[in-house]
């Protein structure tokens, strides 16, 4: 229990850093304050140097218009600004710093140095640390100002014990530095980590340029627009940058929203961003987009989070409605645009499927009976009116990707990103009827026996399901299921087989547990056909992988780290989740010979279930079909 205690009065430097410990909690706060500043001071080029993931050193400088020997002496203090007078000032904002907050936080918590010089006058520096006196002496300075924090938390010991490895900290001064990097376009900006120079994004990009380079996406910035509307009436414009329909990922992440020039998290605006491209992505995917948004700052309240990452709109709805429907037009128009392209390439010419897919786009070396493999495009499924019942989806799609010869980076769907756990459903799909449950026969209930003289492949429906007749039965063959468990099985076989990396992988960890978890799985991936190095610091280098993998840096990050598995079980996880990564996703189109291959291949598999426990594929008899609609022989 607690003694009662009299209240009183906390010592100064105890309440200024509990106070500071509500803006600074991690270099990345001060990355995010420092830069504020810098582009409140109307700058053109910003640098932002990192030591230690910011824990030994951070350097901001900017060509701004600078501060005075007089700015320079208060701006340390507590609640010292330029940016605001009185309490009306903050329902007008047009800054993206405003409480007079920042610097003294950094100063409470590290050491503070300031250089700064205003046009036609003397350079000053400024020393702070702590609460000790602020030292303002003359220096030489020629543009601009500099700031540097070193030594963060030095005083702080018991905040500084929560901070994360280096590498983890530099990670997240790193997307603080993306985030507002992202929206100022008109600025340059340069961002460098221990002495390497991470990013150098040009002035007077343009959005989709600086947000397709600030993520480092793979896909070309040609594959990405710019959607503009503007509601004067309302006191709202914005700019919407949207990748085409065909580049999507499996989470929300890559959906940025950007109020003022400030990135905040409002769920309401990435809603109007999703609910605009319903129709348009598998199920599970999503857009990769950004929203940048200018809204009057009468309208807006960004004084209710220490960071500002939360806002409150005084009316959200026609914000929303104007970004879900410029999403929506924009995905209808260059739908519509592609199919009526795809159209008349129907009178030009018919180039081979599987000449315009190189064999370096494959994900997996493709065996010469497997003519699934290659032949199928990324681009969705979609319905089109009678109009175009001339449409033909396989010229359609080879012309796209004559056309098109970038290698998409596409990410897992969560519709097929099932956990190790699942197993087949116990719960069989059944049809309705008055009198009999006529249940769909599941691979449990029906091994079929595959017989060359009875297949006959009818197509695709529903954007995912092959349709085979075979034995007095039709078929369901759930395509991504199906080509995942039969790229599992090539990435088995080949287990112990090696490619070595023109370059390597390099994987940072977060926590010495991690460390501790790549050590115990060390011999077992080596065995598998991976080869670990630890470089000491947190940082391991992969050298060699699988054959049969595929992926990325991350993914490979995410394939080791995400779940922790124990290493008997650990080549397995491997091999399922690249196995789904590459196989032919829900929604795309499969020409018909190679849909045919695919069937044919499945139908003969001894294990009918994904690596995911699934189910690929479910049957009715001829005998079920004619109970249904109760007909005899």
């Amino acid at each position: 229990m607690n003694n009662p205690r009299p209240i009183q009065k906390l010592p100064q430097d105890t309440a200024r850093k509990i106070a500071a410990g509500e803006v600074i909690d991690r270099p990345a706060a001060i990355v995010r304050e420092l830069m504020d500043n810098a582009i409140d001071a109307n700058a053109k080029y910003i640098t932002v140097e990192i030591e230690e993931g910011g824990i030994a050193k951070i350097r901001v400088r900017d060509d701004g218009f600078g501060m005075t020997k007089n700015d320079l002496a208060a701006c340390a203090y507590p609640h010292a600004t330029s940016k605001i007078v009185t309490d009306q000032d903050l329902l007008e904002l047009n800054t993206l710093g405003f409480r007079g907050e920042a610097l003294a936080s950094i100063a409470a918590v590290s050491r503070l140095e300031i250089t700064s010089i205003r046009q036609g006058e003397i350079a000053h520096k400024l020393e702070a640390f702590g609460t000790t006196e602020h030292k303002v002496v003359p220096t030489q300075w020629n543009k601009g100002t500099v700031v540097e924090s070193t030594q963060l938390f030095e005083n702080f010991p018991a905040r500084r014990v929560f901070l994360k490895k280096p590498q983890a900290e530099a990670k997240l001064c790193k997307q603080s530095f993306i985030e507002k990097a992202m929206p100022w376009t008109s600025v340059g900006f340069k961002f460098i980590q221990d002495g390497k120079v991470k990013f150098d994004f040009q002035p007077d990009e343009t959005k989709a340029e600086r947000f397709v380079h600030a993520l480092e996406l793979s896909e070309p910035v040609n594959f990405f627009h710019e959607v503009s509307f503007q509601d004067k009436a309302q006191g709202f414009e914005f700019t919407l940058v949207l990748g085409n329909a065909e580049i999507r990922r499996s989470d929300k992440r890559n959906i940025y929203i950007f109020v003022n020039g400030r990135r905040i998290w409002e769920y309401g605006l990435i809603q109007a961003i999703e609910y605009g491209g319903q129709g348009y992505f598998p199920n599970g995917t999503y857009p990769v987009a950004a929203l940048f948004l200018n809204v009057d700052s009468k309208l807006v309240d960004f004084n209710i989070h220490p960071a500002k990452k939360e806002v409150r709109f005084k009316d959200l709805s026609p914000i929303h409605h104007a970004i879900s429907t410029a999403t929506r037009n924009f995905y209808k128009d260059s739908s519509i645009a592609e199919l009526v392209k795809g159209a008349s390439a129907l009178s030009d010419e018919t180039p081979s499927f599987s000449e315009s897919f190189s064999e370096t786009e494959d994900f997996f070396k493709k065996p010469e009976k497997n003519a699934f493999q290659s032949g199928f495009s990324d681009k969705p499924a979609r319905s089109f009116s009678d109009s175009f019942k001339a449409y033909q989806p396989q010229a359609f799609q080879e012309k796209f990707h004559a056309e098109r010869t970038y290698k998409p980076s596409y990410e897992v769907s969560t519709h097929s990103n099932y956990s190790a756990e699942h197993s087949a459903p116990d719960n069989k799909p059944a049809v309705y009827s008055e009198n009999m449950n006529y249940a769909a026969l599941s691979v449990e209930d029906y091994a079929p026996e595959y017989e060359e003289n009875s297949f006959h492949y009818y197509g695709t429906a529903l954007g995912v399901f092959m349709l085979v007749e075979m034995n007095n039965a039709l078929y369901f063959i759930d395509q991504h299921a199906a080509h995942e468990r039969i790229l599992f099985n090539q990435f088995m076989k080949s287990i112990g087989s090696k490619q070595k990396l023109l370059f390597p992988y390099i994987i940072e960890t977060e926590s010495e547990a991690d460390d501790e978890y790549l050590e115990s799985i060390k011999d077992e991936l080596e065995k598998a056909g991976f080869e670990l190095k630890n470089d000491g610091g947190g940082t391991w280098q992969i050298e060699s992988v699988c054959t049969k993998w595929s992926g990325t840096e991350e993914d490979l990050k995410k394939d080791l780290l995400e779940k922790r598995i124990a290493p008997n079980e650990l080549i397995r996880s491997i091999a399922a989740r690249a196995s789904c990564r590459a196989a032919v996703k829900d929604g795309t189109i499969l020409d018909s010979k190679t849909a045919e291959a695919l069937a044919k291949e499945a139908l003969q598999l001894e294990d009918k279930h994904c690596p995911h426990g699934r189910p690929i594929l479910t049957a009715i008899s001829k005998e079920q079909f004619f109970n249904m609609v109760r007909r005899t022989e």
